[in-house]
């Protein structure tokens, strides 16, 4: 029996305009899904939900974006997906052998694409080599080619359910404002920079003395 005075949220999800709980106006050209490495607690719905919607399974294997754990020495987590690199900076793209690329922007999509029925896969992987976060994913147990994000764009339209899913607001689908070189790094490049924000404590180990603190006997 529906209780009254209660929204229907799957209804209001279909209808909802824009991206996130504030319904931001989705961008209208180039976009990138903008990662808050601060803000990620590592739950991994990000992943399932991608899995989700472009397989129909749970398996955080096949998703686009994936999420790296580490004790830094405080447990912290950072992700790792595609920032829809400009031109100039699109390594895997260049990196392809085969002409014209199988992997490459868009321009009418405004997202990378993936040649499906030409590219060479693992055995290949030259795509994956040169892009400096390694954020082409292979899974040859269910497919053959490079799985890199799309911006979860269906018929023209845009909607990352990674973004719309996360509970912490770690992901932002928006318009390129920044400099990307910061999101075009590897993960572990990531949690090096923010461990150095928790000095005095060492990447070695998750609690110290008040010695090793202070210095001195206590």
């Amino acid at each position: 029996m529906k209780q009254k005075g209660k929204p229907n949220y799957v209804k209001v999800l279909q209808n909802k305009k824009g991206w996130g709980i504030e319904s931001v106006p989705d961008p209208k050209e180039e976009a990138l899904i903008e990662a808050r490495w601060d803000l990620c607690i590592g739950c991994g719905y990000c992943e399932v939900a991608c899995s989700m919607f472009h397989y129909g399974v749970i398996n955080r294997e096949l998703s686009r974006i994936r999420i790296y754990r580490y004790l830094l020495p405080a447990p912290k987590s950072v992700q790792n997906i595609c920032c829809q690199c400009s031109a100039e900076e699109r390594e895997c793209e260049k990196a392809c052998p085969l002409d014209p690329p199988v992997i490459h922007y868009d321009k009418e999509k405004f997202h990378m694409v993936v040649d499906e029925d030409r590219c060479l896969g693992a055995k290949c992987g030259k795509c994956l080599k040169a892009c400096p976060a390694k954020v082409p994913r292979f899974y040859p147990s269910r497919h053959k080619h490079a799985m890199v994000c799309d911006l979860c764009e269906k018929d023209g339209v845009r909607r990352p359910q990674c973004v719309e899913v996360c509970p912490s607001f770690a992901l932002e689908f928006m318009e390129p404002q920044f400099p990307q070189h910061m999101q075009r790094i590897h993960p572990d490049e990531k949690a090096a920079c923010m461990s150095e924000r928790m000095k005095p404590l060492t990447p070695h180990k998750a609690q110290i003395t008040p010695e090793e603190l202070f210095g001195g006997e206590r």
